[in-house]
């Protein structure tokens, strides 16, 4: 098998990754992100020290409805934590929920992993800091 010029291109800019924090999005809309570890011939990509991001919305009609009935209905936010040892991964979760007057009720949860594997084919963008970036092209040329 021979490779182009672009192949060794890309390889070049995956090796300079290595080590590095980035953030991928996935195609569900959540985001994760990690020190990029590695990444296999399928696009899976692994990191560590994960803190993954999930927005949920949802609208309540109970409350749209008792809102019509001129009721007074409140926003209101809620947080809570969870600590999951299952499988001894240690995995922490925040989740904050919010509802305003109309009943639309948001959640957003993140748990953090030590690793995690993101299938190549729910990839959907990864990204990385500049300055992060600029310093590892900086390291790479001395």
């Amino acid at each position: 098998m021979t490779t182009s010029p672009a192949d060794g291109e890309v390889l070049d800019t995956i090796h300079r990754l290595l080590g590095s924090r980035i953030r991928v999005t996935m195609t569900d809309g959540r985001i994760a992100s990690g020190k990029f570890m590695s990444l296999d011939r399928l696009g899976n990509i692994m990191l560590e020290d994960v803190v993954e991001q999930r927005w949920l919305a949802y609208h309540d009609v109970s409350t749209a409805d008792k809102k019509d009935a001129k009721s007074n209905v409140d926003d209101y936010t809620a947080d809570a934590s969870v600590t999951n040892s299952a499988n001894n991964n240690n995995a922490q979760q925040h989740v904050q929920h919010t509802k305003d007057e109309s009943g639309l009720c948001q959640w957003t949860t993140e748990r953090s992993l030590t690793q995690a594997v993101i299938i190549g084919i729910k990839v959907a963008k990864v990204e990385i800091m500049r300055r992060e970036w600029e310093a590892r092209l900086e390291k790479t040329t001395e």
